[in-house]
């Protein structure tokens, strides 16, 4: 028999955990359904919007959900354009079509600048930020909100903290030595989720360091992981796996010509563990 599918453009999500729980949570919604899952995996936009394009054309898919944001997202644009059901898990960054596109999302900038205020409240003033690529509206939202958290506190910002931490752990580990390094190096470090605060770790400790007696770490998502470091780690909960259900949902709201609300904002949790202390 015949079936029908959705396409999930997922090349654009930073890591495993991410992808792992958020697959798992888009297919379970898409089971119910009968749809399958297609992934659209190209790395390169062009690449990535030409398969798009012809997974449309052929009418492979009757939806499509993608993953994440770019800034100034062509895929968004086209697809928008040719009016065809799709729905973004993040923000979109024009301000034109962030009227006109569904979105699911958490509020990345109040989420950082409530993790950094707890920073700054611990009267830490040099907090490093270990970030993702900025292309992605999630990366710069992320970083965004480190930024107005220090202009509301009438704390500068010291340029020379701010690291991409690119998408792998091993990037967030070098970042960290480098940070570690400096003459005046941070007393805080937020690293915009939690496997870059992983790679954090491993630098901290292999310079003789102690977490949070030396230095104070935030991470961000509450992947698993974040309960299993030493000391347990300080971060942001987001519902990833609802991201991916509410997504689901929205689409086929779409997919079935019915009206869902053209933005979703989800719920996210402060955690506070053992990875902060109060600079004396």
């Amino acid at each position: 028999g015949s079936f029908n599918s959705i396409g999930i453009v997922a090349a654009r999500s930073s890591n495993q955990a991410f992808m792992s729980l958020i697959l798992q949570s888009i297919a379970e919604v898409a089971d119910k359904k009968n749809y399958e899952l297609i992934l659209n995996n190209a790395v390169d936009e062009k690449k990535e919007i030409e398969k798009c394009l012809s997974m449309i054309d052929s009418k492979v898919v009757k939806g499509l959900l993608l993953l994440s944001s770019k800034v100034n997202d062509l895929l968004i644009e086209k697809l928008y354009e040719i009016n065809f059901p799709f729905v973004v898990l993040g923000k979109v960054s024009n301000d034109y079509l962030a009227k006109k596109v569904y979105t699911v999302d958490t509020d990345n900038i109040t989420d950082c600048k409530e993790a950094l205020n707890y920073l700054i409240n611990f009267n830490h003033k040099r907090i490093a930020c270990i970030h993702g690529p900025l292309n992605y509206v999630g990366s710069k939202e992320r970083l965004d909100g480190y930024i107005e958290a220090h202009k509301e506190a009438s704390l500068p910002v010291d340029y020379s903290l701010i690291i991409d931490g690119g998408y792998d752990i091993n990037h967030s580990y070098q970042a960290t030595l480098e940070l570690l390094k400096k003459d005046n190096p941070p007393t805080a470090i937020f690293a915009t989720d939690d496997v870059k605060a992983v790679g954090a770790y491993k630098a901290i400790v292999e310079l003789g360091l102690k977490i949070p007696d030396d230095i104070s770490i935030i991470g961000h998502n509450n992947y698993d992981i974040s309960q299993m470091t030493n000391p347990p780690l300080t971060t942001i909960d987001v519902p990833i796996p609802q991201l991916g259900k509410v997504g689901t949902e929205v689409l086929f709201d779409l997919i079935e010509g019915k009206t869902p609300p053209i933005r979703t904002i989800l719920e996210t949790k402060f955690i506070i563990r053992e990875s902060c202390k109060p600079l004396t």
